[in-house]
């Protein structure tokens, strides 16, 4: 069926070149081109005749323009001479009045040569112009100059630009007729015409059966396709469910064995943790003691997290013989021990720091705990508990970043913030 269409389409494209080559278009078209020969004739008279119209005008003078221009300069040099020839009367008159005006001032006799000499040299370049010889004369009077000045500087340049469109339109319409008149004569004849545009009918005729067969065929095999791709749908839906349900029974039978590693597994992860921690608090705990010897490890109870203590000989430390600072202590010692276990960075605020501890133990954790418990520390404290050796020591460590003093009114019934203060 493809080729099938192919060769139609082709035998379409040869008819189609056929008829144009020999004329079936132009024949087709013959009473269209014999209808806009006559336009272009009568348009073309219609110009001719406004060209004779434009002919009829001045625009002939165009011809002669050189000689215009030498009458232009001819006339303005003998009007300039007659307009001299009219100054010299009127200014030797006036130049008589306003001389025995000034002889009546009382100038000086310097001030009244210098007067005459400049009337003079005036009334003298006047009389020069009217005494000018022309080698001839046209008699042109100023009316005449200005028509001449307005034909040569305006109408003659626009009837020439007009001139100039026309012909350009005559010799378009020109062309047009001479195109039309050729593609006329090339028209094939009315027989010729008939066979031309049966063979490329036919033609089309056969090229739009192969493509209806061609569709119907491509419609056929669009839904064979569908019908394909659902039953493989339907088949990757089954092997997909079967797969499901083998990977269910492989889940419910390895979930035992995973409960029972991951028991496992968490079992020896919080061993592993708990003795890193002992370890941690141990250290601490001791480093905050001033006791060094009270205790030797700290140990941590694998189910209920209690806290067990241990001397050096290993025996346990009953949690009664440690005194309220100490247990304070192992207190911060824990969550102290804690923070670094966990590897996090975070703040530490602390609350009442030093409320049951004596000077010994006050003193270690103002010197090994606050400065180093992390990297910000937030101390709220009352003036009996951070005094001015605890304050004056914690600054000699460079240890202090900012000091507020918060300060109660019980009569407003708020407290004010005091920055870059403390107590004292």
């Amino acid at each position: 069926i493809d080729n099938g269409l192919r060769r139609a389409n082709k035998k379409v494209k040869e008819a189609s070149e056929r008829f144009r080559i020999e004329g079936g278009i132009i024949s087709a078209e013959s009473s269209t081109l014999t209808t806009n020969i006559d336009e272009l004739k009568e348009k073309l008279q219609q110009q001719r005749n406004e060209m004779v119209t434009l002919a009829a005008t001045s625009l002939p003078l165009a011809l002669i323009t050189p000689l215009l221009t030498e009458a232009k300069e001819q006339g303005e040099s003998e009007v300039k001479q007659q307009q001299a020839i009219t100054a010299k009367t009127v200014l030797q008159q006036r130049n008589k009045r306003l001389l025995n005006y000034l002889e009546t001032l009382q100038l000086t006799q310097d001030e009244l040569q210098k007067i005459q000499t400049f009337l003079s040299e005036e009334y003298e370049t006047i009389n020069q112009t009217s005494q000018s010889n022309l080698a001839h004369s046209l008699g042109i009077t100023e009316d005449e100059l200005n028509q001449l000045n307005t034909l040569l500087d305006h109408k003659l340049p626009l009837q020439l630009d007009t001139a100039k469109k026309q012909l350009e339109i005559l010799e378009k319409l020109e062309i047009d007729l001479d195109n039309n008149e050729r593609k006329l004569q090339v028209a094939a004849s009315p027989e010729d015409y008939q066979k031309l545009s049966d063979a490329l009918t036919n033609a089309q005729k056969e090229a739009a059966k192969c493509q209806t067969e061609y569709n119907s065929a491509e419609k056929r095999i669009r839904e064979a396709e569908r019908a394909v791709q659902m039953t493989i749908k339907d088949l990757k839906s089954y092997t997909d469910k079967a797969l499901e349900k083998q990977n269910n029974e492989h889940i419910i039978k390895s979930s035992a064995k995973v409960q029972t590693t991951l028991q496992l597994f968490k079992e020896r992860l919080t061993l592993k943790k708990l003795n890193k921690l002992e370890g941690e608090v141990t250290e601490c705990f001791r480093y905050l003691l001033h006791k060094s010897d009270l205790v030797h490890r700290v140990a941590i109870d694998t189910h209920n997290f209690s806290l067990s203590l241990y001397d050096p000989q290993g025996e346990t430390v009953p949690k009664h013989r440690l005194s309220a600072g100490e247990k304070q202590l192992l207190s911060i010692a824990f969550l102290w021990g804690l923070a670094r276990v966990s590897g996090r960075n975070l703040p530490i605020a602390i609350d009442t720091p030093l409320g049951r501890l004596d000077s010994s133990h006050r003193n270690n954790l103002v010197e090994r705990y606050f400065p180093t418990a992390s990297h910000q520390v937030i101390l709220l404290s009352t003036d009996t508990e951070i005094r001015q050796n605890e304050l004056q020591q914690l600054t000699e460590q460079d240890a202090i970043a900012h000091q507020y003093l918060l300060q109660y009114n019980p009569d407003e019934r708020q407290t004010t913030v005091h920055g870059d203060r403390y107590f004292w």
